[in-house]
């Protein structure tokens, strides 16, 4: 494989002979910026990291191939449709995770909106040759909500989605891989009413899905007497899946519940499968809130994502511990006189200057929600926690009094 720096060249110089008005590598963030139609216009910058890594190990003609059609799908516009009518019998919801929008392009708008916790719905233009995501720009030209799209994307494949449910439960198999080509739109189906629940198993179990990145899905029927060594295997199989992955999704099950909506399958703690099923949820966000701080850690601290404000917050970050059984949990930190944006985890680590020096309790998130206001910033996804003020000496002495051993 070659370098990241060489690779990069071949990718610039297959943008570049697309015709687009300029095309430049920034070797720090590993993208490119490009200008399509104009050198005055604002870039649009292409994240080349999950290219990169799909070419691994490929021989040049395929990895030729991949670059082209990547490049097609950054670069061609032309396909899209330029009214309501051309375009809602094109259009299918697609399951990403919250970041995906910020590895695309940062001066394009997609729509979207939150599905489950860390993953989001948008929804794109299914072309022959591509997937073309939509964006409020599309919305403006097409002059329709961004409900009706929503809406009309899910109707369009629930035809297709209804007619694979009865497929699947004629199947009634333990396991079940369903592999995408980029038509099947298998982590889609999802958003397709009941159709999770319609393939749920006879015997009293819930269905599980997974959908750990974009090459398909695993369906896993569950039965009411499963547990940790029945379901412990298939979690470590799709959390090696969702590392090795160059294009993730998630590695949770989502499953139904009693109404028949998916929901991602978590159990109290104390459940036999609780340290299976929050290692997943841990790994997940994991992913998820790293990837926005470093996004965040970009801007400058005069930038108008901050608003008014007169200073940049901290992006506190979201740490992952493990225990020698395997569990795991999360910890993010606040400290006194510090302006941070806090993570939603299972600890909160207080840190601030007492009369005896510095002084860090721990208290679990729940704990800490019922005694300080906690509000997410509007402009975040994933949800972050915008704490400008330290809590009230009041405050501070009952979160010490439940404070928690690590």
């Amino acid at each position: 494989m070659s370098s990241k720096k060489d690779f990069a060249g071949i990718v610039l110089a297959a943008i570049r002979a697309a015709g687009v008005a300029d095309a430049q590598y920034q070797r720090d963030q590993f993208t490119i910026a490009v200008r399509r139609d104009s050198p005055d216009e604002s870039p649009t910058h292409i994240y080349l990291g999950n290219l990169y890594s799909e070419c691994e190990g490929v021989e040049p003609d395929e990895r030729d191939e991949r670059v082209a059609a990547f490049v097609a799908a950054i670069v061609d516009v032309s396909e899209t449709p330029d009214t309501w009518d051309e375009a809602w019998p094109l259009l299918r919801p697609l399951l990403r995770p919250d970041t995906h929008h910020l590895a695309v392009a940062d001066t394009i708008e997609h729509v979207r909106r939150p599905a489950w916790p860390f993953v989001s719905e948008f929804v794109v233009v299914d072309l022959p040759t591509k997937m073309a995501f939509v964006t409020t720009k599309d919305l403006d030209q097409w002059g329709v909500p961004e409900a009706a799209v929503f809406d009309q994307a899910r109707h369009n494949l629930s035809g297709s989605a209804q007619a694979t449910a009865a497929d699947l439960t004629a199947e009634s198999k333990r396991l079940i891989r369903l592999v995408d080509d980029g038509n099947a739109y298998w982590a889609s189906h999802l958003f397709v009413d009941g159709w999770l629940a319609a393939i749920a198993p006879t015997d009293g179990g819930r269905p599980l899905f997974f959908v750990p990145d974009t090459t398909g899905a695993l369906l896993v029927g569950t039965s009411p007497d499963d547990g940790p060594g029945d379901l412990a295997p298939i979690f470590e199989l799709i959390e090696s899946q969702y590392r090795e992955a160059p294009r993730q999704i998630s590695p949770v099950a989502y499953t139904v519940d009693d109404t028949g909506a998916v929901v991602p399958f978590t159990v109290p703690a104390g459940h036999p499968l609780h340290a299976i099923t929050h290692r997943s949820e841990v790994l997940l966000a994991a992913r998820e809130y790293a990837a926005q701080a470093e996004h965040l850690e970009q801007f400058e601290f005069d930038d108008p994502i901050w608003g008014d404000d007169l200073m940049m917050p901290f992006v506190a970050r979201y740490s992952v511990a493990e225990q020698p059984d395997g569990s795991v949990f999360s910890a993010t930190s606040w400290a006194d006189r510090v302006d941070t944006l806090l993570p939603r985890a299972d600890i909160v680590a207080f840190g601030s200057d007492g009369a005896d020096g510095p002084e860090v309790f721990f208290v679990a998130w729940d704990d800490a929600a019922r005694e300080v206001d906690l509000v997410p910033d509007a402009a975040l996804l994933p949800e972050r926690f915008r704490l400008r003020t330290w809590p009230p000496p009041e405050v501070v002495e009952r979160l010490r009094r439940v404070a928690v051993e690590l």
